[in-house]
């Protein structure tokens, strides 16, 4: 039964984060993103992630670096460099380079710093670099480059 859950989670997760980016805003800054909401979020690039989880959503960690877990929650670690958390409560800190890592909630909380791709679909405010946008159900494609 753990098993069926397993798979139908990673179903669930593929399925929504598939289609984030789909007919998706865009947006750019330097460095620096602050997000909270809910729905769909997806960091891809070069840098580092911090979440907090609050026991509520799924995070898959995929190629990085460095990565530290401390809370509580499920964790499992998958073949080819990917970590899964599922009601993870606590805080995570992922770094690298070429890393993804996806989120999926009803409350999303994370700081992304470095360059790359920020895929955002749900409902929730973010920042870049203290400047305060929203973000909705029609996604936002934001790309963070590094100040020169």
């Amino acid at each position: 039964m753990k098993r069926l859950a397993k798979v139908v989670a990673v179903v669930l997760v593929l399925g929504l984060l598939a289609t984030a980016a789909v007919g998706a805003e865009k947006a750019e800054g330097t460095g620096t993103i602050k997000a909270i909401g809910t729905g769909v979020a997806r960091v891809e690039g070069d840098g580092k992630v911090e979440i907090r989880g609050l026991g509520i959503g799924t995070v898959w960690v995929r190629h990085a670096d460095g990565l530290r877990a401390t809370g509580r929650g499920i964790r499992w670690d998958l073949p080819g460099g990917t970590v899964y958390f599922l009601g993870w409560s606590g805080h995570i800190e992922a770094r690298g380079e070429d890393m993804v890592v996806n989120m999926v909630g009803s409350l999303i909380e994370f700081k992304a710093m470095g360059s790359g791709t920020v895929y955002l679909r749900g409902r929730g405010h973010y920042w870049i670099n203290g400047e305060q946008s929203v973000w909705s159900a029609e996604g936002i494609s934001v790309e963070l480059k590094l100040s020169q």
